[in-house]
């Protein structure tokens, strides 16, 4: 009933409609009209009431709304089924249930809270309200080692989204962190579900620093939100939209072979380019230049002219010469 009076609302852009109207359209009482309308602007909904003349719609919610997302998505599979809750434990461990129903490619899952989120090597990953938890459930037409650079798609899918939209430089820091100036503003964390030869089904869980206050965020790390860079609170739908329309091409370029293609993009947003590095891995500092990325997703620092490579795994990368 909600997404129907939202719908009748938007099919008159501007027009007010009676609530006489809407209760023959509903078949509900005006006092039940009344009582929806009342929900709705509770939500974030900016409703005109006007005696005799019935209600407008005016704005929607800066906060995730399904019926939003819906009508303003252009994909033709990423978040043609969307799935918002209030509050998840996960929404990565939400997706990975929904495959034992067979939910279909391209299903997003959203949370406007996560009470037990988690990024790379099962870390914690705060999740308060005001932030983008999402989920996008892929069966991808790749290989098991072209499925591992999704996640490095999904990087430059949300790198552009945020520049589009906001003009911010952003940069992907390597593996899955998006960062403005050294401070973190996104993770994404990409796990193959199964074991085959042949990936039958990833799933990229994205984390955004979007309408937080930095009290929100925790103090062990360097990280900032675009609430903060703004200067102002964004509409998190519209950057949701944005991204999926962004990664739902990149997808597609990945499938077609465009590996070569995903590479150059990477490394057009990519945060310390030949500066100087320290990488930690397994307890050992390696110190060089960082070159960029090989054709598979893996680091190339150069150490003593020559060139080593680095797995995502558990792998720690910081400048010493400012930040990335």
């Amino acid at each position: 009933m909600r997404k129907e009076i939202l719908n009748l609302l938007a099919s008159r852009p501007g027009e007010f409609i009676s609530g006489e109207a809407i209760s023959r359209h509903l078949n509900i009482t005006r006092a039940g009209v009344w009582k929806q309308i009342q929900s709705l602007k509770e939500s974030g909904f900016e409703i005109e009431s006007q005696t005799k003349s019935g209600y407008r719609l005016l704005k929607t919610p800066l906060s995730i709304e399904e019926w939003v997302l819906e009508r303003g998505l252009n994909t033709k599979t990423l978040g043609r089924k969307i799935k918002c809750f209030e509050e998840l434990t996960s929404t990565n461990n939400y997706a990975k249930e929904l495959l034992h129903q067979g939910d279909a490619d391209g299903t997003v899952i959203l949370a406007k809270r996560q009470t037990a989120g988690r990024g790379r090597m099962q870390r914690a990953f705060a999740s308060p309200a005001g932030g983008i938890w999402m989920t996008v459930v892929l069966k991808p037409r790749l290989s098991l080692t072209d499925a591992s650079k999704l996640t490095l798609s999904t990087g430059v899918a949300l790198a552009q989204a945020c520049r589009r939209l906001y003009g911010l430089e952003v940069q992907i820091k390597w593996p899955n962190d998006l960062v403005y100036q050294g401070e973190k503003i996104a993770g994404i964390l990409g796990e193959v579900v199964g074991e085959w030869n042949a990936v039958q089904t990833m799933i990229l869980g994205v984390g955004i620093n979007a309408n937080l206050e930095r009290k929100d965020l925790p103090s062990d790390f360097s990280a900032t939100t675009l609430k903060e860079l703004l200067g102002q609170p964004i509409d998190l739908n519209k950057l949701v939209i944005a991204f999926l329309e962004e990664l739902e091409t990149e997808v597609d370029s990945l499938e077609k072979g465009d590996s070569e293609g995903l590479r150059s993009r990477w490394m057009s947003y990519a945060a310390g380019i030949g500066k100087k590095v320290q990488i930690e891995r397994a307890g050992e500092l390696y110190t060089g230049i960082l070159k960029g990325i090989s054709v598979n997703g893996e680091l190339i620092l150069e150490e003593n002219n020559q060139e080593r490579l680095f797995t995502s795994g558990d792998v720690k990368l910081r400048s010493t010469e400012g930040y990335i």
